[in-house]
């Protein structure tokens, strides 16, 4: 009976985990395929950004307020990763772009902190993804 009790809460487990593995994706999705992109091709998949800064003459930073912070740590490392306590907050999609293609993609809370240790910022960016993987 016990062994039947313990393959069904690994079965439970490895279904549960397979159900939240899309999110965390997100940001290396993001880095590997939307730099490079045209400033125009961002514009289209993403919108307007809520911001824009120009640190230097060819580069601007996009700001994007539609990513929310969430932890690749598995359920099981409650007591080892306190980043698990922590709800889900907001946070900031810069699209770096130099000379009209992006450079880079940075993430930061909303007044500019970094995101906290175990947290990561993931945001839609499938439409873009896509984009940058047709090239």
């Amino acid at each position: 009976m016990k062994a039947g009790a313990v393959a069904g809460l690994g079965a439970l487990a490895a279904a549960a985990l397979g159900g939240c593995a899309e999110a965390p994706e997100t940001d290396p999705i993001a880095q590997k395929t939307m730099v490079g992109l045209s400033a125009s091709s961002v514009l289209s998949c993403m919108g307007r950004p809520a911001a824009v800064t120009r640190p230097a003459e060819a580069t601007e930073i996009w700001t994007y307020r539609s990513g929310v912070t969430t932890t690749d740590s598995p359920p099981w490392s409650l007591g080892t990763n306190f980043s698990l306590v922590a709800r889900d907050a907001p946070c900031d999609v810069r699209v770096v772009v130099t000379n009209a293609h992006v450079s880079q993609i940075a993430y930061a809370l909303p007044d500019g902190r970094a995101l906290p240790s175990g947290r990561q910022c993931a945001f839609p960016v499938w439409t873009c993804a896509a984009l940058g993987g047709a090239r």
